[in-house]
């Protein structure tokens, strides 16, 4: 069923286009060769309402080209407004076809540029790109459900991105050409009903560290400030920008290559540590999935879902986490007052909010007791060659 505001929207588009007015002047065109064929032909025993509706479906035949023959103008007066009437037709016909037509292929040409609207609620927002975003982007893909969408936001050339898109038959992500950090760009990629944001680090030409982080920034703001229940996972090229990110509102933070020197070092030291390292990273055959633990299992032991998940699905558990209590704003404002830190305060106070957005602080337990009990909210994360369907 078509939303309220997309009919609003087709109609403006109709009214931009002047189909209204091609449509009313087909109306006219009917309703006058009628009265033509009313005035020009013999009456044939009819009374004069009977005569004006035989013009009135002649005209109708004859305008849609369809023309039944079953009534036709046999005087010189009647046959030259059926002349009228066929040339009349055929334009109007033929301008509010090429018209319509071309509507669907501007919206066409607009959505496959990233110039349309994107619809889609409860999606993820993959904002910027770089040199590993065909990476991310599969292995996403190859993680999430076919329910869940996914939208890039960035400036890349139309060419690259229709490349990309063919990569992923049935899957393919939507896209919406331009600057992410601007509002406008953010509200037709439907951030107010994203559930998730990814923020690439991308480096523009002439960027330093700085302004990509600065960049960073304020899209996290500007997302929060859309929509606050918005959870933001978010790269950085310094480390020194962390606690201003966290402050605007980003769950996750990756430093880019602060795993790097760790890979490196593993892989000198022992090279199947490497490869084995690599193979989870890269869901080559296992890799980690996160699994809500089910509800038939909270209030028991580890030891007993860590054997549920070996037997039934060849899974090893290795990690369980939980988020608890919300964090308020000022747990993580600075101790000394800053200037960044006014300016965060200034927009939570535009904003109403007296809470960071719902976020919680994360409590995890990696290779668990056997005897740790499970709650309700408590997630497990496990080794598999698939995600486990519980």
């Amino acid at each position: 069923m078509l939303s309220k505001e997309t009919v609003v929207n087709v109609i403006r588009t109709l009214q931009r286009e002047r189909v209204f007015a091609l449509a009313i002047f087909v109306v006219l065109l009917v309703f006058l060769g009628g009265l033509g064929f009313f005035l020009t032909e013999a009456p044939d025993g009819m009374s004069p309402l009977q005569r004006l509706g035989e013009g009135l479906w002649w005209a109708v035949a004859t305008v849609t080209t369809v023309g039944y023959g079953d009534v036709v103008p046999k005087t010189l007066w009647g046959r030259l407004v059926g002349v009228a009437v066929m040339i009349g037709g055929l334009l109007s016909f033929s301008l509010v076809t090429a018209t319509v037509a071309s509507i669907f292929i501007e919206r066409k040409f607009r959505r496959e540029r990233g110039l349309e609207d994107i619809k889609e609620t409860n999606h993820i927002l993959i904002l910027g790109w770089h040199h590993d975003g065909e990476t991310l982007l599969s292995q996403l893909l190859h993680r999430l459900t076919h329910t869940i969408p996914v939208v890039l936001v960035n400036q890349l050339a139309t060419e690259k991105l229709e490349g990309i898109r063919a990569k992923y038959p049935g899957r393919e992500p939507f896209f919406v050409w331009g600057d992410f950090t601007r509002e406008e760009v953010l509200v037709r990629a439907n951030a107010r009903q994203a559930f998730k944001a990814i923020i690439l680090a991308g480096r523009q030409e002439g960027d330093s560290a700085a302004d990509v982080d600065q960049r960073t920034l304020i899209t996290a703001l500007t997302l929060k400030s859309l929509n606050p229940k918005i959870r933001i996972l978010a790269e950085l090229l310094r480390t020194e920008n962390k606690p201003y990110l966290e402050r605007a509102g980003a769950q996750q933070i990756l430093i880019r290559g602060q795993y790097d020197s760790s890979i490196m070092a593993g892989a000198i030291a022992s090279p199947g540590l490497y490869q084995v390292m690599d193979a989870l990273l890269n869901a080559e055959g296992f890799t980690i999935w996160s699994v809500d633990v089910p509800s038939t299992f909270q209030g028991r032991p580890v030891q007993e879902l860590a054997d549920y998940f070996k037997k039934q699905h060849q899974a090893l558990l290795i990690a369980t986490y939980s988020e608890g209590r919300a964090l308020s704003l000022e747990d993580l404002l600075g101790d000394e007052p800053s200037s960044i830190d006014e300016f965060i305060r200034s927009k939570f106070t535009e904003t109403g909010m007296t809470h960071l957005f719902g976020r919680a602080k994360m409590e995890f337990h990696i290779n668990p007791a056997d005897s740790q009990v499970l709650g309700p909210h408590d997630k497990a994360v496990v080794i598999a060659s698939q995600l486990p369907k519980l």
